[in-house]
């Protein structure tokens, strides 16, 4: 893909990173020789003033959060022949990496992104769309929530957004943006990464809004009432009686940091 000026920069788009419906994202190197992701629209959506203005949408949420849990937005590109965003790389690899493996190597990750969060809806605004692949690490190995574009008010109406089996069973109730609604796909989560699989599969049934699923049978406890603690959380909050039953920030926080100090003992 040919170069480009971002935000007065020279930014050479060297190899795509990940495709979606409407957009594209590419490692670009800046002739200052930072390194960049490009969110790019498609050619087919350029004509759409819908498409660019959710990416300017996006680059305004963005721009209104710091937090390092969260990635970093550099520019809004929006000219006749691109529409772009400009980000930090995150060159890490993301968390769906570490699904299935030992709590040790994923329960810091989910304390950072449990954070990113809490600061989010402290700011009024639930991400919608938090998944294991929506979780990146930077070159220190830190994990940073990405991919705003579904992001949206809390107490504003709720329209079914989220990519993943993870968002459909709480979608279908609820009625207005809230908290839950990333509570509960954090929950999916923590089950992806206890389990390695999806809890509900890639695509959930009237029976996932009636019933939580249960964990595999090769899921070890370890003998450690905390992880034990965590599960009983995390399959709770998939088979809510009424959206408080989900479970809280604190709530999860609590468990999690409990998990914690036990794989810091173990080490």
């Amino acid at each position: 893909m040919r170069a480009g000026a971002f935000a007065g920069l020279e930014v050479r788009l060297e190899r795509r990173l990940a495709a979606g419906r409407m957009t594209e994202v590419w490692f670009g190197a800046a002739d200052d020789e930072r390194r960049l992701a490009v969110k790019v629209l498609k050619s087919d959506w350029l004509p759409r003033p819908g498409a660019r203005a959710l990416l300017r949408r996006e680059y305004e949420v963005l721009g209104s959060l710091q937090h390092p849990g969260i990635v970093a937005v550099g520019a809004f590109v929006d000219e006749p022949d691109c529409a772009a965003l400009v980000y930090e790389y995150l060159g890490g690899g993301d968390l769906v990496s570490l699904a299935g493996a030992a709590p040790r190597h994923w329960i810091a990750p989910a304390r950072d992104l449990l954070c990113a969060l809490e600061y989010l809806h402290g700011r009024d605004f639930a991400h919608r769309d938090v998944k294991a692949r929506n979780v990146m690490f930077d070159s220190r190995g830190r994990a940073r929530l990405i991919d705003f574009g579904s992001a949206a008010r809390i107490g504003e109406p709720c329209s079914e957004h989220g990519t993943t089996a993870a968002h459909r069973p709480l979608h279908a109730r609820l009625t207005r943006v809230a908290p839950q609604l990333d509570l509960y796909a954090f929950a999916v989560l923590l089950y992806e990464l206890l389990s390695g699989r999806l809890p509900f599969g890639v695509a959930p049934g009237a029976s996932a809004l009636r019933g939580a699923p249960e964990l595999p049978a090769s899921v070890e406890l370890e003998d450690s009432q905390e992880l034990a603690a965590l599960q009983k959380l995390v399959l709770a909050a998939l088979a809510p009686s009424d959206d408080r039953s989900i479970g809280s920030v604190s709530e999860f926080a609590n468990v999690i940091e409990s998990v914690l100090a036990k794989e810091s003992r173990r080490q």
